[in-house]
This record gives C-alpha cells, structure tokens and sequence, in this order.
C-alpha cells in the first residue's frame, strides 16, 4: 500500500537540539575535540570593558570554521543556512528559539580583529595538529598556487587614471560655489578662484599613458579599480585574469598538516617567497627544517646559497634547458671540465672564460673568433653569426649537488610525494573548501581567507587522529598557568 505523509504543525514540541545532531556529525565531533574558549584570550585587546555585551567572539570564530569547512563562499549565504542547519545552530549555541547574529558581525570581526587574531588562530591549528601527533621533523613540501580574485578585467584601469583627482582645485572650488548659493550677494569666488564658469575651466594637463603593448609590465601600467592588491596574470588554458596567489609549506606524518600559509598578489615570482615560507613553518610548527622539497620554479642561486647556509638539504631539480628560448642547443649539452674551467662544445672546441657578471652572478665563456663560423653543428647551436657564449654560476656547485640529490632515488620519492601532499592540498582547499576564488577584496583580507582555509584543513586532520587515541594535555605555547584539554573520543566515522 502507497503511504502519504500529511503535515501537521503541533503547538508544543518536546526535544532536545543535541539530540537532533548525529553523534557522527563532524560538528559534534570538534566540539568533542577541541576547546575553543582560547579565543577569548586572543580577543579580550579589542574590546572595551564597558557597553553592551557582544557577540561572543567564540561564535564568531565558530561560525568562520563552519564556513570554511563546508565551502560557504558568502556570509549572508552562512547565516541564512545557520538560521536553518540544526547542526550548524548547536555548534554555535543557538537554540531553536534564539534568534541568530546578523551576517554583518562577521566582516565588522574582521575589521576589529585585523589580521593579528586570525594569524594566532591559525597558529592553534598548527599547535593542535603538533599535539596530537601529526608533526614530526622530516621534509618540508613547498608550493603555490593562483587563485582568482573577486574582480573583472573589466575593472582595469591605467594607474594614472586610479590616482588622478576628478577635479582640479580650481575646477573643486568653483564647484563648492555654484551649487552652494545662499545668496546672489555670497555667490562671487574667493580671490585666486577661476571667474569662469565650470563648463569653461581648462582641464589640468595630463600624463602621457603609453599605449597597450608598449614595453614593460602590465601590472605597473595598469591597476583593478575594484581590488588594487589584485595582478593580472596569464597561464595556459585559463588566459588572462586577476588573481592572488597562496604559497604554502606542508609537512607532518605523509605531509597531512599545512604549517604555513602566505598570500602575495598573483604576479609575485615562487621562489622569491621560499626563505619566508620556511621561516613561517619553523615558527609555527616549532620545528626545525631539514628537507626542502620543491618543483624548479625554486631552483634559483639564491635559495640555493640560503639553503645551505642554513643547513638545509634542497631536494629541488634544477631548471633543465637542453635547447634555448631560441632553439639553439642550450648549456646542457656543454660539457665543463673544472680542472681547466673550460667548456667543451659538442664539435670538440674549447671555450674559455672570458667575462665575470656580478650582477646575474655568472662567468660567460666562448668559442675562439671564427670557430665557430663553419662548424658542422652551426644551425642547431648558433643560427646567427658570431661566437657560442656559455655561462656558468658563481656557486655552481651547490646546484650540481641539488641535481645529483633531486635525481637519487629518495628525491625522486620526495618529488614524487610532493605531488600528491603539497599539490593534493590545493586541490581539496578548492574543491571543498572555497578557495578556488578570493571571498574578500584587498590582499590582506585574502591572507584571512588562507589562514582560516589551513586551519580548517587541519582541524579535520586533526579529527583522523580521533579514533586512535584517547586523551592529550594541550599547552598553551605563552601561557603556562593554564592547559587546554583536547578531548579525543573514539568515534565512528570521520567523514571525508
């Protein structure tokens, strides 16, 4: 027989909100797991001890990770599945009575807190993670990735246009008397004033603006008018788009925790930001580095010389060129003999050291005037006339060593986990976590937007390790008069 369900409202109801949330819900799981009520401590500098009570900065916070941990990209969208989502209302303490904060508590957190609080929470996460027995010394995976901003390229303008005032002081004041006329005996301009009308004001001159593919960057010509902090950039199959880019280091048991989370605009180069990523993690995580592994868009002499200054092992390849930008035959298939410190081209010929640049930190050399002019190999190696010219690093050694490390049979291993930690880390941020697109305009508020992603990432991380142990002692790095419990419950199932 073919039931139907008829709906009926009660006038009274008798349950429980907790015993509507599954024991199994992830929610329910990390307020069995962790104690937030360290946020107060974080919190208590911004607010005043006299006034209306507030919103309790632990909700916020709370409501932040709920956000981050299901991919609710919008803050309105949040709290209208708050008002609605049984579980999302236990967490944050809300009976089925109360009436929820508004949407605009969050972003009004965000701007009293600054970037100082959500740095720290982060910084618990990673704490929480080291705890509970992720963290453990061993390599440090680094990479980055592009995420688009909130902003068109519609909204581009030149820099000059960005900047300049609408209106000339001139023009400014003339404005102020026309359209503020007490009286015909108040309406003549001040002395130094234009007597003209605003419609005959000569317009100020104005900076010559190069036209579009005139030489030099994009980005120093032109700026977003909606999200400055933005830069356009162009990669293969996505073309030209405004974006922000993450650089983050992970490391921990199978590379499982994200020990350090920095945001640049989209244009700034990988390797400049390897010194302060690896900084980042030592501070966060407590742990010295020992193993770097990145892809070769690091392989640069200077995080070479700083990586073994340090006493880091780089198991970073270096940057492989068998053929140049133009075709030619690249140094690869030059051959240095260092008991000579010469090159042997691939027809036989010595090339001797000729000149020593500083300021790219090479040592050029070249074939003999005229060797190379008939030389069977001339079309593949030099096209045009003129002599070959290698050049070699100054600390050329130290790149050799990351070469014969990176191509061992550990740094291939290392290489090849890189892939699926530091590059599979980015793939569940986007796919579950919202940050395939900036939620915030401005770089400082995407930097919020990174930290609050990582430590949700870890807190699930965290949960993993539930169901293996039973209790730890938390203490408060800064604060030894008190100790956080993190309960750790046996649970049933962890969801993905």
């Amino acid at each position: 027989m073919m039931g139907r369900q008829r709906y009926a409202p009660k006038l009274y109801y008798q349950l429980s909100l907790d015993q509507l949330v599954p024991n199994n819900h992830l929610l329910r799981q990390i307020a069995e797991a962790i104690d937030f009520s360290f946020i107060h401590s974080l919190a208590r500098p911004y607010y005043s001890h006299t006034g209306q009570p507030s919103v309790d900065p632990v909700v916020i916070f709370k409501t932040l990770l709920v956000g981050y941990l299901y991919g609710i990209t919008s803050e309105r969208r949040l709290m209208a599945e708050v008002q609605v989502n049984l579980a999302y209302r236990w967490f944050l303490g809300y009976d089925l009575d109360e009436s929820i904060p508004d949407h605009s508590v969050l972003s009004k957190a965000r701007s009293r807190f600054g970037m100082e609080v959500f740095e720290k929470f982060f910084e618990r996460s990673v704490d929480t993670c080291r705890q509970a027995g992720l963290l453990s010394e061993g390599p440090v995976y680094v990479d980055t990735t592009l995420v688009q901003a909130a902003a068109s390229l519609d909204s581009l303008r030149k820099r000059e246009e960005s900047i300049r005032p609408p209106l000339s002081p001139q023009e400014y004041v003339q404005r102020l008397y026309t359209e503020n006329d007490p009286s015909q005996e108040e309406n003549t301009p001040p002395s130094g004033a234009s007597e003209h009308p605003l419609t005959e004001t000569k317009t100020a001159p104005q900076r010559r603006i190069p036209p579009d593919g005139h030489s030099g960057k994009t980005n120093d010509r032109r700026v977003s008018r909606t999200d400055p902090d933005a830069t356009l950039v162009s990669r293969r199959g996505f073309g030209p788009h405004l974006a922000y880019k993450a650089h983050i280091a992970v490391s921990g048991r199978e590379g499982q925790v994200i020990t350090a989370a920095v945001a640049t605009t989209g244009a700034t180069a990988d390797e400049h930001l390897l010194q302060e990523v690896l900084e980042d993690h030592s501070r966060y995580a407590g742990m010295p580095v020992g193993e770097v592994v990145a892809d070769a868009k690091y392989a640069t002499l200077d995080n070479y010389v700083f990586l073994n200054e340090t006493g880091m092992e780089a198991f970073i390849p270096p940057r492989r060129r068998m053929y140049d930008p133009g075709g030619r035959w690249g140094t690869e298939r030059f051959q240095y003999l260092a008991e000579r410190d010469e090159f042997l081209c691939p027809a036989g010929n010595r090339m001797k050291r000729f000149a020593r640049r500083p300021s790219s930190q090479r040592i050029s050399y070249r074939t003999q005037p005229g060797v190379c002019r008939d030389c069977r190999f001339k079309e593949q190696c030099i096209p045009s006339d003129g002599d070959r010219t290698v050049s070699r690093l100054f600390r050329q050694e130290l790149v050799d060593q990351a070469k014969q490390r990176s191509s061992s049979p550990k740094g291939r291993e290392l290489l090849k986990q890189r892939k699926t930690r530091a590059e599979g880390v980015f793939a569940l941020a986007k796919e579950l976590h919202g940050l395939r697109r900036t939620r915030f305009r401005g770089r400082w508020k995407f930097q919020i937007q990174l930290w609050l992603t990582a430590a949700a990432m870890n807190i699930r991380k965290v949960l993993k390790e539930i169901s293996r142990k039973s209790t730890i002692n938390f203490d408060l790095p800064g604060d030894p008069t008190r100790t956080r419990l993190l309960r750790l419950n046996t649970l049933n199932h962890i969801p993905e």
